[in-house]
């Protein structure tokens, strides 16, 4: 299931890669020789791009996104995307859809979207109600204490600001 209130302020903000590197590091709980271990360079590579003295190459910054799973978006300072059907943080490539040629998509997570249709025929009054079913568990993940009705008018403000929901109001206007 999808869970369209997971975005913070945190989230939105854009870091610098080296803080993004650190931040993974520290929270992977390794040490700079067990992360270079893992990426196949010294420490002290680690510890310059930490630094912030040099940036990771191409490949380097692909490697470190597919061995923690975290998109190569995020180490570059990028905020993670939002699906644009549900709102859900993209935060891995795990969390991402797919296209028809399989390849990931960059606008719809793996609940909402497999090669390149919509997993489930949905209104947004639908996804809303689904989404109030987990509100307990996003209050907590959150650190809010949102009723029912303050998520469902936050729900109701926030959908239609998404690709798909603009998509479907553009065409009812017609």
């Amino acid at each position: 299931m999808c869970q369209v209130l997971k975005l913070s302020k945190k989230e939105v903000s854009t870091i610098e890669t080296k803080d993004a590197i650190l931040g993974l590091r520290n929270r992977l709980n390794m040490s700079q020789d067990e992360f270079a271990e893992k990426l196949f360079v010294t420490r002290q590579a680690v510890s310059r791009w930490e630094n912030g003295d040099t940036i990771p190459n191409t490949d380097t910054l692909k490697l470190i996104a597919k061995t923690f799973n975290i998109s190569v978006d995020q180490l570059l300072g990028y905020p993670a995307g939002l699906c644009q059907s549900c709102g859900m943080t993209l935060e891995h490539d795990s969390d991402k859809g797919t296209e028809q040629d399989g390849s990931k998509s960059e606008e719809f997570c793996a609940f909402c979207y497999q090669r390149g249709n919509f997993t489930q025929d949905i209104t947004m009054e639908e996804i809303i109600e689904l989404n109030l079913q987990a509100l307990d568990e996003w209050n907590k993940a959150a650190g809010l204490q949102l009723t029912e009705q303050e998520a469902r008018i936050q729900l109701q403000q926030f959908l239609p600001t998404l690709k798909r929901w603009r998509a479907v109001s553009a065409s009812e206007n017609i």
